[in-house]
């Protein structure tokens, strides 16, 4: 979780005890008279002008000493309330300026995900009917896998470089005759050989297109932090490529069958829908229901969104974030294992549900870098 800057409340400053200090001042010009008198008129003679002078430096100076102990201690008070004043401002101007930050969103302009039963986003959408039926894993002597029907091979990396042909061919298709804007900068997921596969393939597709030789690694939550910062401000005709593919290698016994995916991202400015920052949670720090409620305070809802798209985690109790709604759509069953590229799907998936129903989507997932991410994808009221 992205620690929020927090401030020790200033001391507060303690009010004059005026009775106190009026009583106090009274008691010293008595004691102050008292003291004159008994050194200098200790039945001795002496002239009216002396005795005068000197009861007149006593009670003053007396009096003196007691006004600026009290003018001192007034100051005190004033300047302590002003400085927690000042303090309490300057406090929470950096937190709202933080917190600002912390909401900053990026918009999903277009989008293409590929899995066993998605290549377009009404496919997507149908993974979310209660009618819905997985794909049916395929055993190999390996172990089981999800695969997509019309990519061949046994090869992982040979897959990897199918799904990324057909990744770019899917995303020319949707995009069809339509004007395409350079990236300000590309991510991705997947091997360096993938990347230059996808970049051959969008070259035939889209000559005029331009790609760079070497993209920028997808990081998860870290790389989505990072374009939101690029983002912010920037004119509505910016745009930041996000793309990847994982085929997952079959394991003997694992938690779910390998399974594979692809996805493609178009960012801007504005769009349909948007991205949020989203939170961490890491198992050695931290409590995942506080960082559960920190994404909401990001998104600033008061309740978890209805619906929350994500692949199960073995090392996540249930019950951490049971308001969440997180086993009711569960894609284990419908994508396999896809390993760091688990975020992108969930987070297209999120998108297209939130841009068909107008409301908030949650999604959860694993990370590079992290034990779980989450957060949520909300419609782009400013398209409206």
């Amino acid at each position: 979780m992205r620690a929020a800057p927090e401030y020790c409340p200033y001391p507060k400053a303690q009010k004059p005890r005026y009775r106190r200090w009026f009583a106090m001042g009274a008691l010293l010009l008595v004691l102050a008279w008292g003291a004159v008198k008994l050194i200098f008129f200790d039945g001795s003679n002496l002239p009216y002008g002396i005795w005068r002078f000197w009861t007149t430096f006593g009670l003053v100076g007396a009096f003196a000493i007691w006004f600026l102990a009290f003018v001192l201690r007034v100051l005190h008070y004033h300047f302590g309330r002003y400085n927690a004043h000042w303090y309490l401002e300057e406090t929470e101007q950096i937190q709202q300026d933080w917190w600002e930050r912390h909401r900053e969103k990026v918009a999903l302009v277009d989008a293409v995900l590929l899995g066993p039963l998605c290549s377009t986003r009404q496919h997507g959408l149908r993974l979310f009917s209660p009618d819905h039926q997985p794909p049916v894993p395929e055993q190999t002597p390996k172990g089981a896998v999800i695969r997509l029907p019309h990519v061949s091979g046994a090869d992982s990396v040979e897959r990897e470089h199918q799904l990324a042909r057909l990744l770019a061919l899917q995303w020319s298709e949707q995009c069809g005759e339509a004007p395409v804007l350079q990236p300000l900068c590309c991510y991705w997921h997947g091997s360096l050989l993938g990347w230059q596969v996808f970049v051959e393939q969008m070259r035939e597709c889209r000559p005029e297109f331009l790609l760079p030789e070497s993209p920028e690694p997808w990081q998860g939550l870290r790389s989505l932090d990072s374009i939101i910062d690029r983002l912010q401000g920037a004119p509505d005709e910016i745009r930041v490529l996000c793309a990847g593919c994982q085929s997952t290698p079959p394991e003997r016994e694992p938690l779910m069958p390998a399974g594979e995916a692809a996805v493609l991202w178009w960012l801007g400015p504005r769009g349909s829908v948007r991205f949020s920052r989203g939170e961490w949670f890491t198992a050695a720090e931290g409590e995942l229901v506080a960082v559960a409620q920190r994404a909401l305070q990001q998104s600033e809802l008061e309740v978890p969104a209805p619906v929350c798209v994500s692949f199960s985690q073995a090392d996540i109790p249930e019950s951490a974030i049971a308001d969440w709604n997180a086993r009711q759509n569960l894609q284990d069953a419908n994508f396999g294992a896809v390993a760091d590229l688990e975020s992108m799907v969930v987070l297209t998936l999120a998108a297209w549900y939130a841009e068909q129903h107008g409301q908030p989507c949650a999604w959860l997932a694993n990370d590079p870098h992290h034990t779980l991410t989450l957060g949520i994808v909300e419609p782009d009221e400013s398209n409206h």
